[in-house]
């Protein structure tokens, strides 16, 4: 078996959403949120990065929308893929990515990439009360990455135009703190128990990065931790997705990078955005575009899989 490593989440999304949306219309009248969706919206269109309202059973992600798909908004759904609503039509242009939920999972934050740059959001999870949040640059890319443990701050990456060199950052009300300064940092993710982990990134193509342990105090990496494979931090946890000739198997990894124990296999291979949710009785991804870019459900219990998205 080995370990698979997908670089279609961060790429994907900043060559899409940077190339293909031309330029930020301030123009427009904002839209109102919907509160339910016309499936045939969705109907077709990849839908990407799932994430579990750690509070409500519901879970959040990304659909391609627009006649020629160069959009994409935030949409919300039950566990069972009912009661569907896009939560982020007050933004009107651009190309909406990856929502995290706040840790009391009454906001949502996400990344929107437009022409002259990447902007970090957060609304509602009515869809309401649409926020920008910190910025570095103006015309730079910026991408949301995890609330702290408070709910008040937040982590974030952001590299400017001219090439791939993000470095982590942490927001709170008005003030902006660098946090690395070597160009090669991305994801820096805060576990439940407010120790930070950030990507140090090895190489672009193939995508690999090693995570670390960083010190707010010192303000400095303390430990490099490769033995920690999950891209994606919930809770104190970690899913490694393990790809066999013809399946992926998932397994939960401490924060030590230690393999606790199986979550269960599925019948897919190249699984993007591997997640838990906070009682530890689903795990959420995604399937490769070539399987549709779907978003199932893999209940641990029973080993049952909810396809919460058809393509």
């Amino acid at each position: 078996m080995k370990v698979t490593f997908q670089m279609g989440i961060l790429l994907l999304t900043f060559l899409i959403g940077a190339c293909k949306q031309e330029q930020r219309d301030d123009a427009k009248q904002p839209s109102p949120p919907a509160t339910e969706v016309d499936e045939t919206i969705l109907k077709g269109s990849p839908d990407l990065g799932p994430n579990f309202n750690p509070v409500h059973s519901e879970l959040a992600y990304y659909s391609y929308v627009g006649e020629d798909q160069s959009m994409a908004r935030i949409f919300v759904s039950d566990l069972n893929g009912d009661n569907v609503r896009e939560i982020s039509a007050l933004d009107s242009t651009g190309f909406h990515t990856e929502p995290k939920w706040s840790r009391d999972g009454k906001r949502i934050a996400y990344t929107n990439f437009l022409g002259e740059g990447a902007r970090i959001m957060a609304v509602d999870a009515d869809g309401q009360h649409l926020t920008e949040l910190a910025t570095v640059t103006e015309d730079g890319f910026h991408m949301f990455s995890s609330w702290d443990v408070s709910g008040e701050g937040y982590f974030f990456f952001h590299w400017p135009k001219g090439g791939f060199t993000p470095d982590a950052y942490y927001a709170k009300g008005n003030q902006v703190e660098r946090l690395t300064d070597n160009g090669k940092t991305n994801r820096p993710q805060m576990t439940a128990e407010g120790n930070l982990f950030i990507n140090r990134i090895e190489s672009v193509d193939p995508y690999r990065a090693t995570k670390q342990l960083y010190d707010l105090g010192q303000k400095e990496v303390i430990k490099d931790m490769p033995e920690i494979e999950g891209e994606f931090i919930d809770g104190n946890y970690a899913v490694k997705a393990v790809e066999n000739e013809d399946s992926t198997t998932f397994i939960l990894e401490d924060m030590l990078g230690k393999d606790l124990r199986e979550l269960g296999t599925v019948p897919y291979i190249k699984i993007m955005f591997a997640t838990i949710d906070s009682r530890q009785e689903y795990v959420a991804y995604n399937t490769d575009f070539a399987d549709g870019a779907e978003i199932h459900l893999l209940k641990i219990e029973t080993g049952e899989i909810v396809k919460l998205t058809q393509n």
